[in-house]
């Protein structure tokens, strides 16, 4: 079950935009969009996401292990593309590498605060009030560390 779902993951992400369609929307535009579809994503399906990385984590069979990864490691790339097609919009010397790095810290946050934190009233005075909020200073954060004009 979960190799089909990240199979179809990865096979939206290959079929629904490309390169091309990308490089035509501004990258804020785009940045805002992607962001905000990941956020979506993440409340909506949070607690199937959260079983399936326990699950994959825990797994002793190293070839399940190994296709997860895989599935993972290349829908990140081909979102990486989709936003390498907005280069020209991207000052930071290594635009590879920025827009990697930026899409980790996203995901990373999304982890943390959508999946795997308990107790948020905690963090309260410490984050964006609102998932709008959030998805606002997100965007803010990735497209300025990208150098984005």
């Amino acid at each position: 079950m979960i190799l089909g779902i990240l199979e179809r993951q990865d096979e939206r992400l290959r079929t629904g935009i490309t390169r091309e369609m990308a490089g035509q929307i501004p990258l804020p535009v785009f940045a805002e969009n992607m962001i905000n579809n990941l956020l979506v994503s993440y409340r909506a399906n949070a607690g199937l996401m959260r079983a399936m990385q326990q699950f994959a984590r825990a797994s002793v069979n190293q070839e399940f292990r190994r296709k997860v990864s895989k599935l993972e490691i290349r829908s990140f790339e081909r979102l990486v593309e989709l936003f390498l097609a907005t280069a020209k919009n991207i000052d930071h010397p290594e635009p590879r590498i920025a827009v990697s790095l930026g899409l980790t810290m996203i995901v990373s946050t999304l982890h943390e605060f959508v999946l795997h934190t308990t107790d948020l009233k905690a963090w309260k005075t410490l984050l964006p009030q609102d998932d709008q909020a959030l998805r606002r200073e997100r965007t803010r954060a990735f497209l300025r560390y990208l150098g984005a004009h």
